[in-house]
């Protein structure tokens, strides 16, 4: 017997669809299986007995079917329409989903690389690994990944600036264009140098932003610092010490330090 009960003020019209014979879903578990296929396009019909549930797939465009009534449609549901299309763009991204940095290497290469091939952004918890641990996984991501998606975790270490400055290091010699920016309580000059390094005018005179950052955060005094521009002090430090341009630093004074929070 079908599970489906219409609700007593409910108005059909006189629609018909040919369904594929034996097609259409009657019990429970089958139909909870032809619901849970989000990408179909799902078919609520109806026959002289029994309300039932069936898939696009299974309607004919013929008289070879058996005619039911067409109560009711849901139009397939992507996991790409889920989340900002624009995340997905910027990042290179089949769906607008990214997994966490846990620490150690915990998230490791085989997950960034998993995750990158399907579309997903994954960060490489390189906080609390040596440098030339790093430079071992930044190595094989890339080789797996070479136009990405990935991106690599920045932890902020107030009381060994070197590890932080050391990372920074490693990001901007190979070319990561991505990194996660967690626990910082204020924004440092390695992680806006990082961000400041890689921006430049391209031919048209825009503004191109080659080093993003994805800042994880959990206090609005922090994720007021990452929406704004780089200090000025920071970056008049970073100008006179030759690690950013002229040029790099008049650009960083409207662009915001971080892509994404």
């Amino acid at each position: 017997m079908s599970q489906i009960r219409l609700s007593a003020d409910y108005s059909a019209n006189n629609e018909q669809l040919s369904v594929v014979p034996g097609m259409v879903a009657y019990e429970e578990g089958e139909i909870r299986n032809k619901l849970l296929r989000l990408d179909q396009h799902c078919y609520v019909v109806q026959n002289e007995k029994a309300v039932g549930v069936c898939h696009a797939e299974d309607v004919q465009n013929s008289t070879a079917g058996t005619s039911m009534f067409l109560l009711a449609h849901a139009l397939p549901l992507q996991v790409a329409q889920l989340g900002d299309p624009e995340f997905m763009r910027i990042y290179g991204l089949n769906m607008a989903y990214m997994t966490g940095a846990m620490a150690n290497g915990i998230a490791s290469e085989e997950l960034v690389i998993a995750s990158g091939k399907v579309g997903l952004l994954s960060s490489f918890g390189a906080a609390g690994l040596v440098p030339s641990r790093i430079e071992e996984a930044i190595n094989k991501i890339q080789q797996a990944l070479p136009n990405g998606p990935y991106v690599f975790n920045l932890i902020h270490s107030p009381s060994e600036d070197a590890i932080e400055r050391g990372a920074v290091d490693l990001f901007l010699k190979y070319g990561v264009t991505t990194v996660e920016a967690s626990a910082f309580l204020d924004l440092t000059p390695n992680i806006v140098r990082y961000r400041v390094a890689g921006l430049r005018l391209n031919a048209q005179n825009q503004v191109e932003i080659g080093n993003r950052v994805i800042a994880k955060i959990s206090r609005t005094e922090v994720a007021s610092k990452f929406m704004a521009p780089a200090p000025a002090t920071i970056l008049q430090k970073l100008l006179a010490e030759g690690k950013i341009t002229e040029e790099q630093a008049q650009l960083a004074a409207n662009i915001p330090m971080a892509d994404d929070i």
